[in-house]
């Protein structure tokens, strides 16, 4: 009787875990979402570059572009031109980040 009662009970444990082990995982492409990792942050990098261009006066949009961390953005001094480059760079982001099919980035 023992042995029976811990036979069955040891079979449904097993069966239990190869029941739960069966079950298919989703496929993750770990490639593509640290692709859309760099381009989140790069979109994010672009809005608080626009955003600071926007709310800096032109006259102090040369000294203040010296400092800045995003020289890549453009090489105009000019704060129309600076705009126009970073909204350039954007819209070339934000169609990556669509072919790649990423998630919306979280601000």
């Amino acid at each position: 009787m023992n042995k029976t009662l811990l036979l069955t009970l040891g079979s449904l444990a097993v069966a239990s875990f190869m029941t739960a082990c069966g079950q298919s995982v989703p496929y993750i492409n770990t490639d593509t979402e640290e692709e859309c990792v760099t381009v989140n942050k790069k979109l994010l990098k672009i809005d608080t570059y626009i955003q600071m261009v926007e709310k800096t006066s032109a006259f102090h949009l040369e000294e203040s572009s010296i400092a800045m961390l995003a020289p890549q953005m453009t090489v105009s001094n000019n704060k129309p031109k600076m705009l126009r480059d970073a909204v350039k760079k954007k819209a070339a982001l934000e169609a990556e980040h669509q072919k790649l099919g990423c998630e919306a980035p979280t601000k």
